[in-house]
């Protein structure tokens, strides 16, 4: 809005010094073209920040073992900078451009003040003192409860050579039990580290975290769930410690769609903008991605309309960016049910054909991408066909997991096997 030559003031509720020290923030990985958007409005402030040009997916069996592993690159790279430095840096750069940037809480009764004074007022903040400003839309929602337990750490000082795979994203996949997701991250203390966001199924053997006081003992929590669960990480992440005391998150969240328009007590209106209205679980890492989308779709929206900004015209746009945005929402809620066999076949395709898993990873940047091949059978199967990829291909796919499953099984029971061998159980002292 500054770029379009607006009059734009930002009310902050920390300065940008108490932002930096704020404790650690989720992960926030943004994918390609939102990492291009973001450098195109002069905001690339970290070009040492190590880029994520590959993912390396994991599905493990229950005994611990790889099933098969998607390994492709990403069309853009995708970048995961610090918040902490984000959010300072951003609000510091706002001011030098010509913002007003006042620093304090805002009430409700704030918001209706502003609204009489300015032409529009966007709330992009879920403060307390906001809660339940925005309407809960039970037409766009698809859960009224928390899907996974999240555990986030920051960490360094890992085995990279136990694990190349890390020089890029790592997923790991447990069905039904976890999602371990191993972000290359620029952190404020340390600079390049990982950022390790878990998704546990709630009280399922990945469930651990909630007693956690402390990013050392989250660490810890997360080195024995890994040792148990995801043997094949377990050299990688045995030397790493926390990039700082503070960084870590341990919680839920309850993914929920809201009204875009909230009436205030005067009748005036206000636009929720990014978690405030759309807050998606961290599964498939869209929250940021969605937040940046919609920013960059009502800017664009804003200044080509002279207005006024009803409550009627800011649904209607609202509206109209859904028609895309909603897709965001469908593949983060799609992979949170437990797959399907058509996808399962899709994903066997990609550890077999790089060219799959570009596409299967570029739903990241773009979600409606996916659809409908990764999320509609009939439409996966002809998907499939154009890759030349038949039944009798994802059969004989399906008979080497098989084979390779079992081997790991037969090689864990001999003694001095090479399979992948659970690690001896704990025994926890008096």
């Amino acid at each position: 809005m500054l770029r379009a030559g607006r009059r734009v003031t930002i009310h902050s509720d920390r300065t940008a010094d108490e932002l930096l020290a704020d404790r650690g923030r989720p992960t926030a990985c943004l994918f390609g073209d939102q990492v291009e958007y973001e450098a195109e409005l002069g905001l690339d402030f970290h070009p040492e920040a190590y880029r994520m040009r590959r993912i390396h997916l994991d599905l493990f069996t229950a005994t611990g073992g790889v099933a098969f592993s998607v390994d492709a690159p990403l069309r853009k790279p995708a970048l995961a900078v610090d918040q902490r430095l984000k959010f300072a840096e951003g609000l510091a750069e706002l001011a030098r451009r010509g913002a007003e940037v006042v620093v304090g809480e805002v009430t409700v009764a704030d918001l209706d003040r502003l609204a009489a004074s300015h032409d529009l007022v966007v709330v992009a903040a879920g403060c307390r003192s906001l809660t339940g400003l925005f309407e809960r839309d039970p037409t766009r929602c698809a859960h009224s409860r928390a899907q996974r337990r999240l555990f986030m750490v920051n960490v360094h000082g890992y085995d990279m050579e136990a694990r190349p795979e890390h020089r890029g994203g790592v997923f790991s996949f447990l069905p039904g039990t976890v999602e371990v997701f191993w972000v290359p991250f620029h952190d404020k203390d340390v600079g390049e580290s990982r950022s390790v966001v878990l998704e546990a199924a709630p009280g399922g053997p990945a469930d651990r975290f909630r007693g956690v006081t402390s990013a050392d003992e989250g660490v810890d929590v997360l080195k024995g769930l890994v040792d148990d669960l995801l043997p094949h990480e377990s050299a990688f992440l045995r030397p790493a410690r926390a990039t700082s005391p503070v960084t870590w998150i341990e919680g839920e969240v309850v993914p929920v769609v809201r009204r875009p328009v909230a009436v205030l007590p005067s009748g005036r209106h206000v636009l929720g903008l990014g978690d405030a209205v759309v807050l998606n679980d961290p599964l498939t890492g869209q929250g940021a991605n969605n937040a940046t989308r919609m920013a960059r779709f009502f800017a664009e929206r804003l200044t080509a309309f002279d207005g006024p900004y009803t409550a009627s015209w800011l649904t209607d746009r609202f509206d109209e960016w859904w028609e895309r945005g909603r897709f965001a929402s469908d593949f983060t809620n799609g992979l949170l049910a437990p797959l399907r066999d058509f996808q399962q076949d899709v994903l066997l395709a990609a550890s077999r054909r790089e060219g799959i898993g570009e596409q299967l990873f570029e739903g990241f940047n773009d979600p409606s991408s996916l659809f409908p091949w990764f999320f509609e059978e009939g439409a996966a199967r002809e998907f499939l066909a154009r890759c030349d990829v038949g039944r009798l291909d994802v059969l004989r796919y399906k008979l080497d997991v098989g084979l390779r499953v079992v081997g790991q099984k037969l090689g864990g029971w001999r003694s001095g096997g090479q399979g992948v061998k659970r690690p001896a159980a704990r025994t926890a002292g008096p």
